[in-house]
Parts: structure tokens; C-alpha cells; sequence
């Protein structure tokens, strides 16, 4: 999969703007999750209202819809990629059904086989016009967080890595994609590359660990 776009959204910043928002709003994102998994707001499971408040975070300022999701009306497509997204209509159905799995899977599996399920399949189903992607990669770094029961050290974020390593990610997504579609799911390659996301987040706070604190 590639980028998603929305032919008809209007920016509500200037261009030049746009990426000092969106590192904000990332910012953003990684206090409501850090306020999910360790705050008074803290959750056990996943709720459809986590999905949809961590998109509006990530559009804040930028784009208009929030945590609406995209309609017939809007033209939403995967630049270079042969996907073709589901039906509009079917978004709400398809993200709950997505909530349930990676509610029910938790403990059976793996947290990163959870993470990589949310990753692939919140990018497979698109919901919104526009932050898409930043939306799966906060979703997947919250799955991680909240099994692990607390935030993971070091910087850049496991979440910051995906999108640093947009090959890698983009053959993941495509790797399960294809599993999918011959009926016989398989996370391996998604795990695989997040689980190397995530050493490189730890790794980071290990490097800290060696150097003076002054």
C-alpha cells in the first residue's frame, strides 16, 4: 500500500504549515496514549472511541473532518497500490469487527502479532479521508503500550520508526495484503518488522543508559 488521499479535502493550514503540524499533533497522539495505558483514563481494551479520537488528533488544525468517518462522497483512494478499498458504507462494520479481533486475539497472541493485525488492517480499511496512516501506527504503538502496561522507553517512538522505514512497512503491508487475499491470514512479516521497530526504540534507551548524564 502507498499514502492515502481525499481529492476533495481543503487544508485549513498553510502548505508550508502542515508538518510542524503534523509532528504537534503526533506529539498529541502519544499523550493520549501515554493517559490510556498509565492515567487516570487508563483502559484494558481497545474501544472503536480510541480509533477515532487518535485520527482527530492527528488531523487537528490540518484537515476539517476530525474523527468523521469518509463517505461515498469523498474520492479516498491508496496512491500506488493495487488495493481497492472497501465500500464506504461498510466502514463502521469493518473497524468494529477490527476492535473485536484484536480484543479477542489479545492473550492468544502475541502483542505485536495484535499490533501487526491493527497496523495491516486499519491501513486495509481506510476509514477516514486523510490520516490514515499516522492513525494505524498510533493504534498499533497503543496495542503494544497497553500489553506491556506501561509506555516503552527510548525516542524516536516505534510509531516514528514505521514511518522512517516506509519500504520495509510498505512490504509488510503488501506481504499480508497477499495472504489475505488467498484466504490464509498471515502477520508474520508485519510482526517480524515491528518487532525490529520496537528494538530500535529500546535500543535508543540503552544507548542513553552508556552516555554521562552531564
Amino acid at each position: 500500500m502507498g499514502g492515502g488521499a481525499a481529492v476533495d479535502d481543503k487544508l485549513l493550514c498553510r502548505p508550508e504549515d502542515k508538518r510542524r503540524l503534523e509532528n504537534r499533533n503526533a506529539d498529541d497522539q502519544h499523550e493520549y496514549i501515554t493517559e490510556l495505558v498509565m492515567g487516570e483514563r487508563r483502559v484494558t481494551e481497545l474501544r472503536e472511541a480510541h480509533v477515532r479520537e487518535l485520527k482527530a488528533l492527528a488531523i487537528r488544525e490540518i484537515f476539517g473532518c476530525r474523527d468523521a468517518y469518509r463517505t461515498a462522497m469523498q474520492q479516498v483512494y491508496i496512491a500506488n497500490s493495487p488495493h481497492k478499498l472497501p465500500e464506504a458504507a461498510t466502514v463502521p462494520g469493518h473497524v468494529l469487527n477490527a476492535v473485536d479481533w484484536i480484543n479477542e486475539e489479545r492473550g492468544k497472541r502475541s502483542a505485536l502479532e495484535c499490533a501487526a493485525y491493527a497496523l495491516w488492517r486499519f491501513n486495509w480499511i481506510h476509514p477516514f479521508a486523510g490520516g490514515n496512516g499516522r492513525t494505524s501506527r498510533a493504534l498499533a504503538y497503543l496495542i503494544v503500550c497497553l500489553e506491556h502496561g506501561a509506555m516503552l522507553p527510548g525516542t524516536p517512538t516505534m510509531a516514528s520508526h514505521i514511518y522512517t522505514h516506509r519500504d520495509e512497512y510498505i512490504r509488510a503491508l503488501r506481504a499480508t495484503d497477499e495472504s489475505e487475499r488467498v484466504g490464509a491470514l498471515d502477520l508474520t512479516t508485519m510482526a517480524e518488522f515491528l518487532q525490529r521497530m520496537v528494538t530500535k526504540q529500546l535500543a535508543s534507551a540503552i544507548d542513553a543508559l552508556a552516555r554521562p548524564s552531564r
